[in-house]
């Protein structure tokens, strides 16, 4: 019994240690396998360890990169493709980092600046069929996103224009009632005042015919007494 722990025990360490003896090598290649599985958080995680065994591996900051962008962590991916511009010297690593750098930014819409990846990819790799295709793309959906704004620009131009005009119309009724009310009420006030005007010098004719009545009843005559004299 004793001799078969011992045996456990050995090979225990011995697994322990080649755990520990793996080279950023080791991870980049198990990182590769997964990757070409489809196994992206693996991948990364594997990448992530090559480059804590040696953090100048640049397969392994590119493959991280890759490894990113299709967990569509775009932003996290930018970075390894712009560290592998930072740090490479070979045009094709620089070339295909720009590519990427593309392909990130059109995921992301950006056309204009995906375009001018596309382009450096192509100065210094001009053969690169996959960035010649995608230059072309990002063009054209940069053209109809163009479009598209413009529509955007000119429809809003016309709701304005069209907002305008009811608003125009609104006031010009709200006009025209203001102005038919007040017509209203001037005639109304017209019609007042000339029935208090009326009014007035009917009080007036009252009073002036109550006038004369009394004048004239303080002006007729008095009957006089007859005198009889005797003769």
């Amino acid at each position: 019994m004793r001799s078969k722990n011992l045996i456990v025990l050995i090979l225990l360490v011995a697994v322990v240690n080649l755990g520990y003896a793996q080279s950023s090598i080791d991870f980049l290649r198990k990182g590769n396998a997964e990757y070409k599985e489809k196994k992206f958080e693996r991948a990364e995680v594997d990448y992530r360890k090559a480059l804590e065994k040696d953090k100048t591996e640049r397969r392994a900051i590119y493959n991280l990169g890759n490894a990113l962008y299709k967990q569509e962590k775009y932003n996290e991916s930018k970075q390894k493709y712009l560290e592998i511009l930072n740090s490479s010297k070979n045009n094709i690593e620089k070339a295909n980092a720009y590519y990427n750098l593309g392909n990130v930014l059109l995921k992301e819409k950006k056309y204009s600046e995906s375009l001018e990846m596309y382009k450096n990819a192509l100065k210094l790799n001009p053969r690169d069929f996959d960035a010649k295709y995608n230059y072309e793309y990002a063009r054209r959906m940069l053209l109809l996103q163009q479009q598209q704004q413009q529509q955007k620009q000119q429809q809003q131009n016309n709701d304005k224009k069209e907002q305008n005009q009811q608003n125009q119309a609104r006031n010009n009724q709200q006009q025209k009632q203001q102005e038919q009310e007040q017509k209203q009420n001037q005639q109304n006030q017209n019609k007042l005042s000339q029935q208090n005007v009326q009014n007035i010098l009917n009080a007036l004719r009252n009073e002036e015919r109550k006038t004369q009545k009394e004048i004239k009843a303080k002006l007729l005559p008095r009957i006089e007494k007859k005198i009889e004299k005797n003769w």
